[in-house]
């Protein structure tokens, strides 16, 4: 008999609450195993203290999981590495689900409801999945002889968030998503994001301050990615000519409808469809989600095992109180400092 009929019978025996938990459980063993077939975990232990090989079981934690004793330095500890989910309070199989939920780019409030935690802890599961996933993005350096197609997107400047705590007060009325702007056009209440794509097809997003890009603020965004020699395609954009002298590319300027271009507007009309799956993204954590949106770019299939093979690398390189009280940047227009 099948292991799904053999299942379905043992349901169709049971209560509305017995079925309930054991499809519970049974969900979560499911994601267990997967995690463990993803990142084939060695099962030579080893003393995370000492190194040493020399260890015996050691009672259980209070889920249930294995503890082990080193017999040489007598610290007792469980079989798991020292990465985001190694270290997290949470269970493996509440990782494994939020990671279908991050993947899907599903809102905070479905991404608590779907793995039963609170707001708070969702959020936190996200920016640590970011600040992981980020050591991963193909860098992008366009020297001699490659091709690049350059263009900036502007978005409005939000403070999206509770602000009842902390110290921040914020600069404006609120003003609900969807609002017109103050002023009509490309304003300073807009923020730029600098793009580009090579013909390699590695892309890149950076925050650019605030309204109508500057000669000054395209060389600092540039620096670094634009290299002598590169030959660049943009649009009429004033600030693009002494930019791309001063980095010593060859440059070519085009009007904003040509298929010239095509590539980098495609990235843009991508990009505004990441975006608006969000509701609203807070400004001050803006450079956050286009990571995230050039990580979904550049791991288009397999992005689940993908994903958890990356975490599972190496230890998450921040802490809670990284992320506690952010300013916004570029406060300086409405007379605060950031």
């Amino acid at each position: 008999m099948r292991l799904a009929d053999a299942v379905r019978r043992q349901l169709k025996g049971m209560s509305p609450v017995e079925r309930e938990n054991a499809v519970r459980e049974l969900r979560e063993v499911l994601y267990e195993d997967a995690y463990e077939t993803i990142t084939d975990r060695d099962d030579d232990l080893a003393c995370p203290r000492c190194g040493s090989v020399s260890i015996i079981k050691k009672g259980h934690n209070s889920d249930g999981s294995q503890r082990w004793q080193c017999k040489d330095c007598k610290r007792t500890f469980s079989n798991t590495r020292d990465t985001l989910i190694g270290r997290s309070k949470l269970p493996v199989a509440k990782w494994m689900m939020y990671v279908e939920c991050f993947v899907d780019c599903l809102p905070l409030r479905d991404c608590a409801v779907r793995c039963e935690v609170s707001l708070r802890t969702a959020w936190l599961m996200r920016r640590r999945l970011l600040k992981c996933l980020e050591r991963y993005l193909p860098k992008f350096a366009a020297g001699a002889g490659s091709s690049v197609q350059l263009d900036e997107t502007y978005l409005r400047e939000s403070f999206k968030g509770n602000h009842t705590k902390g110290r921040f007060m914020l600069p404006r009325p609120a003003r609900h998503r969807g609002g017109s702007l103050r002023r009509r056009g490309l304003s300073k209440e807009q923020i730029c994001v600098m793009t580009g794509i090579a013909d390699s097809d590695t892309a890149f997003a950076v925050l650019s301050g605030r309204g109508v890009i500057s000669k000054r603020r395209a060389i600092e965004s540039l620096a670094g990615r634009i290299g002598r020699g590169a030959h660049v395609t943009a649009d009429e954009a004033a600030a693009y000519p002494g930019a791309m002298k001063a980095l010593g590319a060859v440059f070519e300027q085009v009007d904003a409808e040509s298929h010239r271009i095509n590539r980098i507007n495609a990235l843009h009309s991508n990009l505004d469809g990441f975006l608006h799956g969000f509701r609203g993204v807070s400004t001050k954590h803006l450079q956050g989600y286009l990571t995230w949106f050039l990580w979904r770019r550049s791991f288009r299939s397999d992005r689940n095992d993908s994903i958890i093979r990356q975490v599972d690398a190496q230890p998450c390189p921040g802490v809670t109180r990284d992320w506690n009280g952010v300013m916004p940047p570029y406060m300086e227009y409405w007379g605060m400092v950031a």
